[in-house]
């Protein structure tokens, strides 16, 4: 993997995701880890006090972004001690909104990957990075991987790809896993949420699916299951539980079944309730 982004803020949520691309690049080689945060004050915000009668000003303003500097120096040297040869670090500090950084970053610095900390198992946690979670998933036009908060990096071997066996052609960018360099090759379980039991008809295509899968998926080892569940966010979370699986693939697409989660609740759902690092395809 030559690139990852990630935006940082400091929060717990944070640097517990910076440490798992830490742990990730030196089982897996990461040519550079690119460490990014942001200020910005708006005119609104120098000129309206808060309602707590707080008035940001340029002074105030300019002690805050030294700050933020200094911490963003002090977390690379710390990092580069636990780094092995080869991977740098890059640090990068905007003054601009956090989503037009990312965007501007991603469009510079070309990453494998955009890794987001989240922080929905933190309650109290003020954490930017986290309350953008989904804006940020759903702009980003390279991959995002996000790491929950107990989440702590593991070699990947198998992994829960959720799809709808109705439009199986989305599965097809699971090749893209291959446009990330030196990213892990895990066994992919396939799971489609069917209340209805409708795999189990006569006329279900079972043939025909095991046709395409086998053309899409040449270079994985992969399994195929059925759940009978109502609810496709439990289903899902619960079988990735029950077998273990280490990591959740989302496939985003207009008319899977996920669609309206990786548009809209992937980061409250999958990452938060299922406790496990899910990957977004872009």
């Amino acid at each position: 993997m030559k690139t990852i982004l990630i935006p940082v803020d400091f929060s717990v949520s944070s640097i517990n995701a910076i440490n798992y691309a830490v742990d990730l690049s030196n089982h897996r080689h990461v040519e550079q880890i690119i460490l990014f945060t942001q200020c910005y004050v708006s005119l609104f915000e120098q000129i309206i006090p808060t309602p707590d009668f707080i008035q940001t000003g340029e002074n105030e303003a300019q002690e805050l972004r030294g700050k933020l500097k200094r911490q963003l120096e002090e977390l690379k040297a710390q990092l580069l001690k636990k780094l092995g040869a080869g991977t740098t670090i890059k640090t990068v500090f905007l003054k601009m909104p956090l989503l037009r950084a990312a965007l501007k970053l991603i469009e510079e610095e070309q990453p494998d990957v955009l890794l987001l900390g989240s922080n929905n198992d933190f309650v109290d946690e003020k954490s930017s990075v986290g309350d953008h979670m989904i804006e940020l998933a759903r702009i980003s036009p390279v991959p995002v991987f996000i790491v929950p908060p107990d989440a702590r990096y593991v070699p990947v071997t198998n992994a829960l790809v959720a799809c709808d066996f109705k439009t199986l052609n989305h599965v097809g960018l699971l090749k893209r896993l291959h446009g990330i360099k030196h990213w892990p090759h895990p066994k992919l379980a396939l799971l489609n949420v069917d209340p209805l039991n409708k795999h189990l008809d006569p006329e279900h295509p079972v043939q025909e699916i095991d046709g395409i899968l086998k053309e899409m998926l040449a270079d994985y080892e992969y399994e195929l299951f059925y759940s009978d569940e109502n609810d496709i966010l439990k289903g899902v979370i619960e079988f990735a539980d029950q077998h273990q699986q280490q990591l959740i693939i989302a496939l985003p697409g207009e008319h899977s079944f996920l669609y309206s989660l990786t548009h809209q609740s992937i980061t409250e759902g999958l990452s938060r309730d299922a406790g496990k690092p899910v990957l977004i395809l872009k």
